[in-house]
């Protein structure tokens, strides 16, 4: 894979490269945008995704509630690659967030 590969490539490659996938857009399973991917963690000595961060609502990234959710929680849509959760946007918001001084260690639950 190409440092041009896109999240619509996902389906068909083994690796997704993380800037493609960094801003993107994530949808809830009502298809309501929930939010951006704002980062993603890594495990320095195991070199695995510890989680990503969803950054929702806010201007500009003022007001905005960060959500640390396990890749695994993901899925990528096949036919356009977009980012999706099964959640809802009241599901989110009832597991809570963290702000920008204070990163969780692991996603949460």
């Amino acid at each position: 894979m190409t440092s041009e590969a896109t999240v619509a490539d996902a389906p068909q490659a083994t690796l997704i490269a993380v800037g493609a996938i960094l801003e993107s857009p994530v949808k809830g399973k009502d298809g309501e945008t929930l939010g951006k991917i704002a980062e993603i963690m890594l495990t320095a000595g195991q070199g695995a995704i510890a989680y990503v961060v969803l950054a929702r609502g806010g201007v500009l990234g003022v007001g905005e509630t960060l959500h640390a959710i396990s890749w695994c929680d993901f899925t990528v849509d096949p036919e356009d690659g977009a980012l999706s959760l099964p959640l809802s946007g009241a599901d989110l918001d009832a597991r809570g967030g963290f702000d920008k001084d204070h990163w969780p260690a692991k996603p949460v639950e």
